[in-house]
């Protein structure tokens, strides 16, 4: 897997849940560490994985993604996305979504260029965060698990799916 189309290639429904433990055991190592960290991911990498690289691969205007269909949102927008390397290969997708009327007010997002989104975020007040939900994937045969969640901005909102690999269980 190279990028989040390669997640989305194979997908034809995808379910979300609330709970972590729907989607895998909340014990393994990459639910403990990775999908229920509450904080700023930029700052648990900087911190813990100071060697870690990211790498937009993708920046473009058009239909929301697959993995957010379910929402009752824009349907066109603003969509980043990042690889995020952390161990020897590629160990988390990161794709931003951002819908044309939140684009109005906060168009610094096409600016970010390899700059992390949490660390722009981090300094907008009154910033919130919605609940986070979760999915299991199979793809290719790899179990992929992901999360996702919102950022409101007052009304308006960006969403974030991150995609966590199987080689973080060793992380």
């Amino acid at each position: 897997m190279k990028s989040f189309k390669d997640i989305e290639a194979g997908l034809t429904e995808i379910k979300w849940f609330d709970n972590i433990k729907d989607v895998a055991d909340p014990k393994k190592p990459i639910c403990l560490n990775w999908l229920s960290y509450s904080g700023w991911m930029t700052y648990k990498l900087e911190k813990e994985y100071p060697n870690h690289t990211l790498k937009v691969t993708s920046e473009s205007m058009g239909n929301k993604p697959q993995m957010l269909h379910d929402l009752s949102i824009d349907s066109l927008g603003f969509t980043r996305e990042i690889v995020i390397s952390i161990l020897e290969n590629i160990s988390i997708f990161a794709q931003t979504y951002v819908p044309n009327s939140t684009m109005d007010n906060n168009s610094w997002i096409m600016d970010l260029g390899e700059q992390p989104l949490g660390s722009m975020l981090s300094k907008i007040e009154g910033l919130e965060r919605s609940d986070i939900s979760f999915a299991n994937l199979n793809v290719s045969g790899q179990e992929v698990l992901c999360r996702r969640s919102s950022f409101q901005i007052g009304s308006s909102f960006i969403y974030l799916v991150e995609a966590f690999l199987p080689n973080l269980n060793k992380a």
